[in-house]
């Protein structure tokens, strides 16, 4: 097993006061909106791949956004299926909101959780359950059967890391914070 706490680079990244927190939550939060850019443009072939991941990463959140989706769309955007204008002048941009809403939702929870020092090791466990989410959406995109979504992958991969990354760094970080807090 590899000793990753000695790494120079984890040692910086420590030394930032919240620079481990801001890895973990962007690159949940990048993660997040980029499944939903990638869902909503096609790149994943059918939505229902990006909608199935999106159920994952943003657990469980996800189910309150996907049960309450219809009301939602209905509410926001105000046109029903009945309307003979629907789709004329439908405002996109409120869907790429709808979908991703639980998983921004569920990266300020856990910020909320990795800033307060009573809550960081429940969000630890639930950073390192996101992380492993992320790069599990990363591996089951790249290995696919269908080719043409193999390459969307990688960012996954890379942001799981990032997480990964800033969860390795977040205990050597937070003594400093504890002392600093203290004096």
């Amino acid at each position: 097993m590899i000793d990753m706490e000695g790494h120079p680079m984890i040692r910086v990244i420590a030394q930032v006061r919240s620079l481990p927190t801001v890895l973990i939550v962007c690159g949940y939060a990048a993660a997040v909106l980029t499944l939903t850019w990638l869902t909503h443009d096609g790149y994943l072939g059918d939505a229902a791949f990006g909608v199935m991941a999106m159920i994952l990463m943003a657990f469980p959140l996800s189910l309150v956004g996907g049960s309450l989706y219809g009301t939602l769309e209905d509410t926001i955007i105000g046109q029903s299926h009945d309307d003979p204008t629907y789709g004329w002048n439908y405002n996109y941009a409120w869907d790429y909101v709808l979908m991703a809403w639980p998983g921004i939702v569920t990266a300020g929870a856990l910020a909320l959780l990795l800033m307060w020092r009573r809550t960081r090791p429940v969000a630890m466990v639930i950073g390192w359950a996101l992380s492993a989410v992320v790069v599990l959406v990363g591996v089951t995109t790249i290995f696919d059967e269908w080719g043409p979504r193999r390459p969307y992958g990688w960012p996954f991969l890379a942001y799981g890391l990032i997480m990964a990354i800033g969860l390795i760094a977040a205990p050597r970080a937070a003594p400093k914070e504890a002392v600093a807090s203290e004096a």
